[in-house]
This record gives structure tokens, C-alpha cells and sequence, in this order.
């Protein structure tokens, strides 16, 4: 519920799209809910280039903004940002599939299509809240410290804008929320059935392919169990369903929809925060993984802040810089805890370390892959779905100390506090 109230709050409150491509997403699901599959390149519907001059955006693109709402009928598609084209028709559909129902059933009882789809992402984010709460109680973490963590989840900043706008960052906290539970299952509990892992990993990565990475960071540590520890050879097997499930699903799209494009496309957006990759770069792109240019504290303010100005204010500025340095503390911590401890907090450690890294890998892999272009830094955005794993491992050091029982409750309550108000406030 409180999830739902931050999203409803948040969408009155800002109702332009937001500038880390919302029409494209808005566009992709649109374009489902009357019946077609659009591919990278296509136009804009009509639709989608009258909400977005109508609406208004946070910002601009490159210095342009879209033209005036009431000259929408008169201009040709190119005289929007980045040609009126959309981009990232790439993504796997399982998300934009469902928000074009729930855009289509808002669209019948008169609301309009994309905040319709804005409470699609609604939906997924506060299943994903409950689920993360239910998932860090698998550890044998007590209410109050899993009530806090889930509270500082909800209030990282980038996380929460996922479940505001129209795009398949919405998923993010389910699937960090998954990775928790998948963790516990077998780490904690020694379950290495791997049925749940692979539909997980599956359906993660058909909804959106980097919010599988904190899934796959676990699917890495049941490897390694698996490997290196005689006693836990069975956890091979949830660790090669996640990479599985995860490399199907993704290669079967990817095949698929790259190949409805045409073969000299080049996306309008290349190089507004990528460069040409060769050879040379290689060390720079080593920077970007395990460098002053990789994630570490997952979100950077000064960087990777994406609330529409409307939902910002100085005091949540403020908790965010000290969510980055918490989340940046966490790392050493993290490894203290894989070298000198046991149980929950040893692999939990293990994770809060690998995830900054591995996400750093699969990014600029996929874009050097993809289009020969790779990160200057890479984005906060792509490293959210480890907050939750994050947020498990601080309730497992506070779990540690009844003297401090109430510090992460009452942390968590603060932080969604200022979340809230934020709108409210200068």
C-alpha cells in the first residue's frame, strides 16, 4: 500500500514524461495495445508524439524539446528529439505487454492510455515491495529490521521513479526481491531444485535483460559453492538454470527482433552517453567495471538522479548522498564479512561485492556486443536491482545487535517519509 500511495503521489505530481526515454516505452506498449509489434526504427505513433508535446518532458534531449502541443498535426515526426524514432523497440515484451492491458482497460473508463500504463509499473513495484519483505524474512531477519530495509529500498531514488513512469525498470525491485529469495533458497536453506531458478531467470530477462543481473549474480555464487565446496555440489544446479534460463530467453529474442530491423540500422541515440569501441579503449572500459567508472554505491546523485524536478527536493537530495555512501561503505564491509565471517552474512557479502562488478560486465559486453559502443560510465539506472540484495545485507548487520533494533526501522521510516514529501518541499 505504501508503495501504491508513493506512485499515485509521484504521478500526479509529474505528469511529463520523463527523460530517460518514457515515450519510447509508452510508444512500445501503445503500439501493443492496438494489435502490432514495432521494431528499432520504427516512427512514433501519433499517439505517442501527442503525449509527449501535450505532457511535456523533464528536460530536454541534446538542447531539443518536442514541439508545441498545438502544433502536434503540422509537423513532420523528424521534428522531434531524436527524429521521432523509437529506439528501444529492442527490449523483451513481457513487460509493455502488460502494460498495454492495463493502458487499454484505463483507456475504456476514459483515463488516459499512459497513466493507465504508469500503474502497470505501479503494480509491479509495490508486488515487488511485499515480495522483498517476504524474501529478507527468509533469512531469519526479524520484522523490524525487514520492514526497514524494504522502506530504504523503496526510498533509493532512481528505484522508486521505476514505479512512476512507463518503463521496464519497473520490474527492478521484483527481481532484486527474487535474487534475495533465490540466495536464501540455497544458501541458507539448501534447496538447489532447479525449476524456480530457471522460470525466474527466464522471466526476468523476457521482461527486461538487465534487471536479471543480481539473479545472476547468485546464479554465479551457487557455482562457486558448487565448485569449491564438496558438500555442495547440488548447488550446481540452480546456478547453471539461472545462466540458462537467463541465455535462452535472451538469445531467442534477440534473435528474433534484431532480425525484423533493417540490417543498416543505427539507432538515433548512439552516442549520447557511448563511445565507438576499439581495441584501445579496452583499458578504459576495464574502468568502467572495476574503476572509478563502475557503479560502486549503485546510484550516484550528482549523475544518475532521474526524478522529474517536481518530485526532487534539498532534503531528498540529501538522503540520497548518504544512501550512496552507505551503499558504498557496504563494499568493504562486504568483503570483511566474505573473508572473516559465516552463514547469511559471508555470502550476502559475497553478492554486495560481485553485483557492481557483474553489472558493469554484462553492460558494456551487451553494448560492445550489440552496436561496437561502450559506456564512458557506466549508469547508475543499471545497477538498481541490487538494492535489494543491498538492503539484505544491512538488515543482516543490524540483525547482528539487539541494541540497535530500531535503527533501520526508523531509518527506513524517515527515508520514505522524505520520499513522499519530496513534492511538497523547495
Amino acid at each position: 500500500m505504501l508503495s501504491i500511495i508513493w506512485s499515485t503521489v509521484a504521478a500526479l505530481a509529474a505528469p511529463a514524461l520523463s527523460n530517460i526515454g518514457e515515450w519510447t516505452y509508452v510508444d512500445y506498449a501503445y503500439r501493443i495495445s492496438i494489435g502490432e509489434l514495432p521494431v528499432q526504427g520504427d516512427n512514433l505513433s501519433p499517439y505517442t508524439l501527442e503525449t509527449w508535446s501535450c505532457r511535456g518532458m523533464d528536460g530536454d534531449i541534446r538542447g531539443e524539446t518536442p514541439p508545441p502541443c498545438d502544433e502536434v498535426t503540422e509537423r513532420p515526426v523528424t521534428d522531434w528529439p531524436l527524429e521521432g524514432e523509437n529506439y528501444n523497440t529492442f527490449h523483451p515484451p513481457l513487460y509493455f505487454a502488460f502494460a498495454a492491458g492495463v493502458g487499454k482497460i484505463a483507456d475504456t473508463v476514459g483515463i488516459d492510455f499512459t497513466d493507465g500504463a504508469r500503474f502497470a509499473s505501479a503494480l509491479f513495484g509495490a508486488v515487488g515491495v511485499a515480495a522483498l519483505y517476504g524474501a529478507i524474512r527468509c533469512w531469519g531477519i526479524g520484522k523490524r529490521n525487514s520492514a526497514g530495509a524494504t522502506l530504504i529500498a523503496m526510498s533509493v531514488p532512481a528505484l522508486a521513479l521505476s514505479s512512476v513512469i512507463v518503463h521496464n525498470d519497473a520490474v527492478s525491485m521484483m527481481a532484486g526481491a527474487a535474487a534475495v529469495w533465490l540466495a536464501a533458497r540455497v544458501v541458507k536453506h539448501g534447496n538447489y531444485g532447479w525449476i524456480p531458478p530457471f522460470l525466474i531467470a527466464a522471466g526476468i530477462s523476457l521482461t527486461r535483460t538487465m534487471s536479471v543481473v543480481a539473479v545472476l549474480a547468485v546464479g554465479g555464487l551457487a557455482i562457486l559453492m558448487g565448485l569449491f565446496q564438496k558438500d555442495q555440489r547440488g548447488a550446481l544446479k540452480p546456478g547453471f538454470a539461472i545462466a540458462l534460463g537467463t541465455m535462452l530467453s535472451y538469445v531467442a529474442w534477440t534473435v528474433f527482433q534484431n532480425g525484423r530491423r533493417p540490417e543498416d540500422y543505427v539507432p538515433s541515440i548512439t552516442g549520447l552517453s557511448t563511445d565507438p569501441f576499439t581495441a584501445g579503449d579496452t583499458l578504459a572500459v576495464i574502468n568502467t567495471i572495476v574503476g572509478a567508472g563502475a557503479p560502486w554505491g549503485l546510484t550516484r546523485p550528482s549523475r544518475d538522479w532521474y526524478l522529474d524536478p517536481s518530485l526532487n527536493s534539498w532534503l531528498l537530495e540529501g538522503w540520497s548522498w548518504l544512501l550512496f555512501a552507505v551503499f558504498l561503505i557496504a563494499v568493504p564491509v562486504g568483503i570483511y564479512c566474505a573473508i572473516k565471517r559465516t552463514g547469511a552474512l559471508r555470502y550476502l557479502g559475497i553478492l554486495v561485492v560481485l553485483l557492481p562488478i557483474l553489472t558493469g560486465l554484462i553492460v558494456q559486453a551487451r553494448e560492445i556486443a550489440s552496436v561496437i559502443a561502450y559506456f564512458r560510465v557506466v549508469p547508475g539506472r543499471y545497477a538498481i536491482t541490487a538494492v535489494p540484495l543491498y538492503v539484505a545485507f544491512i538488515a543482516a548487520l543490524a540483525q547482528q545487535k539487539d541494541t540497535v533494533r530500531w535503527v533501520l526501522p526508523a531509518a527506513g521510516m524517515a527515508g520514505y517519509a522524505v520520499l513522499l514529501l519530496s513534492p511538497l518541499l523547495p
